[in-house]
């Protein structure tokens, strides 16, 4: 014992909270992936967004310039930008226009060259440049045309990022963005908050908020995390407090013996203990589905004591009889329960998968530590005989049959009137229900149209460069298909800025001789009539391609659609915006943009392509539950007869459970479904534990009722606490579950004592 403890505690200090959402979805599928290589590589996942409000009057660019240097000197070293990066640092921006010109095909650094470096060509594209800006009725395309006469970036793969429509200023002028960097990375929740804190505390101080009746939100990576975090933290600590309390009123109501209450604390104590150092050990984390394991497990452990506790009432010689009577129903129970739960470990949702291994290791531990130990306790803690026999209210034979008919025609009257439940997906499922991080965020998308949720990415992934470059072409091809298909309205995808030696080869005499000549083009641009101020960039990048070989294989402004992670692997990210949002129904039209090597991704992406996820768990799922019940039933009961009544109780339950669902206008979950399995799971304790109390004392219901019949009552009770208790749990994901599990659970268990005696006592006759 002292090594298992040993080796649990080793594994706890393993444990960590994930409270990233991709970490409950499944692996592997290609829009997860592409969105998880988004938010590492080009997303900047760690930045903080803060959302400057006005109720009134616009905010001027001069009222975020000013909060933003405030920011900066309370947070520093902090990064905080009011604006774009190249607006804050024009000389990087020069820089990174050059590097992207020394990859650039050859024709366009030729079409350049042609165009500067000719005094007539260069004095008549002036004179176009010219007309453009006195007769364009588009403002920004002016303005770009007035501090880049030159055309640095008409460069075709510039042209969808100066068109992007990305603004940190709403439309109506009253919102405003500030992004916060953090130098240092953090993953942790908890390391998160403390950051959040301190930032809206900084935010606090600034004198504007309260003389320009100005606000703010926070959005982002980290402020998600620490909201998350902290909502997991107390569906943990909540959940097991909420469900320990109860269940141990409930215990004292039925045993009404405080030594055992101490001894099933201590043994459950043991339990968690074990099964959170395994945990460690096999998982390393919870995350924000699998942590809600904690209250089921106690509320389905318990039940194991309990029946050893009220059947040692009847005959109590040693805990090695005890053992040995109680060992059959105990391990078997156990044993069923583990398999229906561990069938969740085949659901495509990660989330899932850990739920159900979770309680499968808690299950075995449960049923070993409640044998073992239980029986030892009873020695000097003995359960109390019962002050008088109570009559059974198990119904009789016909009864038991009319009931079960009467729920079933219910159930179909239900399914006729409101149709059968449906299957849904939403990821606001598993957010916070009170989350300023989300609320923050849907304003952001309502109010700037870049962040839209109709705006995708493309993210194309490789080997290396030269493998991108083939891929990213193919992609680019799935694009105008898309476009064609009616699928999207237009697309950003900048492949030419794809590292190419053989094009920085090609162009390096070229751009030579371009920068050469810096001298006497800035002259002629100064000439043709632009101020020092519209000559300022086209200088600042021509004096950047004099240097050139001294520059990087990605530059900065590169970097917002390359990456090459650590393995090696090399990532093009894109844009493209859809003609609607993007659901179920109409993702087809997206179809060529799901390929090998690229595919499109977004949170509504992968709302729409995770439903069939949700729906094949259903198939892949219950339907080996059904038949592996079956398997097991007959194999504990030996007995077609009794494995028939188990089934016929549980098939009555999810009936009445799905009827539920329909009459109430809800929908099943990628988790609530499991509800399914979760009922049967737990459910068939009852079925086992009944009939085989009912072999033991030959039918006599008084004996029957008066042992395992309370105990049942007991379990079924304390169950429902600990998947009642969910229903305070931080999201809509855990609450749901725990609405229709302890809802089923509550059903099994009054149609278990009130049926299967009856039932059973007509297959004896």
């Amino acid at each position: 014992m002292a090594l298992i403890i040993g080796f649990s505690v080793a594994g706890l200090t393993r444990l960590r909270f994930e409270t990233d959402i991709l970490e409950v979805l499944p692996e592997g599928l290609p829009a997860v992936e592409a969105l998880k290589v988004s938010q590492e590589h080009f997303d900047n996942d760690h930045q903080v967004i803060l959302l400057l409000e006005s109720d009134a009057e616009e905010i001027f660019a001069e009222d975020a310039k000013e909060l933003s240097l405030f920011l900066r000197e309370k947070l520093a070293p902090a990064e905080v930008l009011h604006q774009s990066e190249f607006e804050e640092n024009p000389q990087a921006f020069a820089a990174a226009l050059a590097e992207i010109w020394r990859y650039a095909p050859p024709e366009y650094v030729a079409d350049l060259e042609r165009r500067v470096s000719d005094p007539a060509a260069l004095s008549a594209h002036l004179d176009g440049v010219k007309t453009t800006i006195r007769a364009s009725f588009d403002a920004e395309k002016s303005t770009m045309a007035a501090y880049d006469p030159l055309g640095f970036l008409q460069h075709p793969a510039l042209r969808g990022f100066t068109e992007s429509g990305f603004s940190f200023l709403s439309d109506d002028g009253k919102s405003h963005i500030l992004l916060i960097t953090r130098p240092e990375i953090s993953t942790g929740y908890k390391e998160h908050a403390e950051w959040i804190a301190k930032i809206r505390e900084a935010a606090n101080g600034w004198p504007g908020f309260r003389e320009m009746g100005l606000k703010f939100r926070l959005t982002g990576g980290p402020v998600f995390n620490a909201e998350i975090g902290a909502g997991m933290e107390r569906d943990m600590s909540g959940t097991i407090m909420l469900t320990s309390t109860l269940v141990g009123l409930l215990f004292l109501l039925v045993q009404r013996h405080p030594g055992q209450l101490l001894m099933v604390s201590l043994l459950l104590g043991l339990t968690f203990l074990v099964t959170l150092g395994l945990a460690g050990w096999v998982y390393g984390t919870l995350n924000l589905v699998s942590v809600g394991f904690a209250a089921i497990l106690l509320g389905l452990v318990i039940d194991y004591a309990v029946v050893i506790a009220r059947e040692s009432a009847e005959s109590f010689a040693s805990p090695r009889a005890l053992r040995r009577e109680l060992a059959p129903a105990i391990l078997w129970a156990a044993t069923t329960t583990a398999i229906v739960f561990g069938l969740m470990m085949m659901s495509t949702f990660t989330g899932v998968r850990q739920l159900g291994g979770l309680i499968v290791i808690g299950l075995v531990t449960g049923a070993a530590v409640m044998l073992i130990f239980t029986p030892l306790f009873l020695v000097r803690f003995p359960t109390k005989a019962p002050r008088r026999l109570l009559k059974a209210p198990f119904f009789g034979t016909l009864v038991s049959h009319s009931v079960l008919v009467a729920c079933v025609l219910g159930s179909v009257v239900v399914f006729m009137g409101k149709g059968a439940p449906g299957v849904s997906f939403d990821f606001s499922m598993v957010e916070p229900t009170s989350s300023e991080a989300a609320a923050a965020f849907e304003t952001i998308q309502e109010e700037f149209p870049a962040w839209s949720d109709r705006n995708l990415q493309l993210i194309a992934t490789a080997d290396s460069w030269e493998e991108l470059r083939e891929v990213a072409a193919k992609a680019e091809a799935a694009l105008a298909k898309a476009r064609e298909n009616g699928g999207i309205e237009s697309y950003q995808w900048p492949k030419d800025l794809i590292p190419n030696a053989y094009h920085a080869d090609s162009n390096r005499d070229t751009i030579a001789r371009i920068a050469a000549k810096r001298g006497e083009i800035i002259a002629a641009v100064k000439e043709g009539g632009f101020s020092d101020s519209g000559a300022a960039l086209d200088s600042q990048v021509l004096e950047a391609l004099a240097g050139i070989e001294n520059h990087g294989v990605i530059n900065a402004l590169a970097e917002t659609f390359l990456s090459r992670s650590a393995d090696g692997k090399c990532h093009l990210s894109g844009t493209l915006r859809t003609r609607d949002v993007v659901t179920d129904g109409n993702i087809g039209a997206l179809s060529p943009l799901f390929s090998e090597g690229f595919t499109a991704t977004g949170w509504a992406v992968l709302q729409a392509v995770l439903l069939p996820s949700v729906k094949r768990d259903f198939q892949v799922i219950f339907l080996p539950a059904a038949g592996v019940l079956l398997l097991a039933l007959l194999l504990v009961f030996r007995s077609g007869r009794d494995a028939a009544i188990s089934i016929s109780v549980l098939i009555t339950v999810l009936l009445l459970v799905n009827a539920f669902v329909s009459l109430t206008g809800r929908s099943w979950n990628f988790l609530s479904g499991m509800a399914i399995p979760l009922i049967i799971g737990t459910g068939i304790d009852y079925s086992i534990h009944l009939i085989f109390s009912l072999r033991r004392n030959n039918g006599d219901f008084a004996k029957v009722w008066n042992s395992v019949g309370k105990a049942i009552c007991f379990c079924g009770l304390s169950t429902a606490i600990g998947f009642g208790s969910l229903l305070f749990a931080s999201n809509e994901t855990l609450r749901s579950m725990g609405l229709l599990c302890g809802l089923g659970v509550l059903l099994t268990t009054a149609l278990s004592v009130a049926v299967v005696p009856g039932l059973w006592q007509r297959g004896r006759r």
